[in-house]
């Protein structure tokens, strides 16, 4: 299925828009002390566990919009692939660590940003593929923290670690399937700027649920 706007020459692709605009709040999103202990290995099983619950609500959330908005949204349509839904990832690690999902409470942060996903996908559904992109791309640098925690946790395997490696030795190609993707869409630039708002809001919220996940992780 084609997007409906053609990529300009010499016009940034919508990959290199979000990148610029997001650098600062994603350097700030790895800097939060929560974050560092993840990269570091340095959380608890519980606590790891606890905030995985916090991102199955997210995804959750984002993940729904996405399916509801899929056949009405061109972009939608060409970009999102089954495999790139977190959600049973999510679940399959919970179950590991022996954690109800059904049980999970949101932390103010993450109310927010599922309320906000809700509702700007009613006002524009393109602006999904804006905080997709920041969930989607944070597989990149989970595989590293994965190790981190697989040693941390002793653990052997893909086991209570497949939200962080979901993709294996895949994910070099199906990210750059989705860079592929989404420049193709070629977005005129007021579609970039909504995508563009919608990564940083992102990244902003991921960093205000690490912030509110911090004082457990040094309790």
């Amino acid at each position: 299925m084609s997007c409906p706007f053609n990529h300009a020459a010499g016009m940034p692709t919508i990959m290199e828009v979000l990148k610029t605009s997001t650098a600062s709040l994603h350097d700030a999103a790895e800097g939060h002390q929560f974050q560092r202990s993840l990269v570091k290995g340095d959380l608890t099983r519980e606590q790891f566990a606890s905030y995985l619950a916090q991102l199955l609500l997210v995804h959750r959330a984002l993940e729904a919009e996405l399916r509801r908005q899929a056949p009405t949204t061109p972009a939608i349509a060409r970009v999102i692939k089954p495999y790139q839904f977190q959600e049973p990832y999510l679940l399959e690690d919970l179950a590991f660590y022996g954690v109800d999902p059904s049980r999970a409470e949101p932390l103010p942060a993450t109310s927010a940003i599922v309320e906000e996903v809700r509702r700007a996908s009613g006002a524009d559904p393109l602006s999904l593929l804006g905080y997709h992109y920041v969930l989607e791309g944070s597989n990149n640098g989970n595989v590293f923290i994965a190790r981190a925690l697989a040693k941390s946790f002793g653990l052997t395997g893909n086991e209570g670690l497949r939200y962080l490696n979901p993709y294996g030795d895949q994910q070099r190609p199906y990210w750059a399937a989705f860079k592929d993707d989404m420049n193709a869409c070629g977005f005129s630039p007021v579609q970039m700027k909504t995508l563009a708002t919608a990564a940083m809001s992102m990244f902003k919220a991921i960093g205000a649920i690490s912030s509110e996940m911090a004082p457990a992780a040094v309790a």
